[in-house]
């Protein structure tokens, strides 16, 4: 297992947690007063950041919670 598997998996729920949120309040014209400065760099670099969060959380998820000692090749 890895050593910070639990470090992982918090980030990852964290950044999952923070862009899906983002997403959301953002269809509704709301922003989280400190990521308020993505929106500022343009509607589509701020999309993309958002679901790139989302992506990347659960890739660290993922590999948080993988056993890779009990993987099989």
């Amino acid at each position: 297992m890895l050593k910070h598997a639990t470090t992982l998996t918090v980030i990852g729920f964290l950044l999952f947690f923070f862009g899906l949120v983002s997403v959301l309040l953002n269809l509704v014209g709301v922003d989280i007063f400190f990521m308020s400065w993505i929106y500022g760099l343009g509607v589509a670099f701020s999309f993309g950041l958002r679901l790139l969060m989302i992506v990347v959380g659960l890739i660290l998820i993922y590999l948080g919670q993988t056993d890779w000692e009990r993987e099989e090749i």
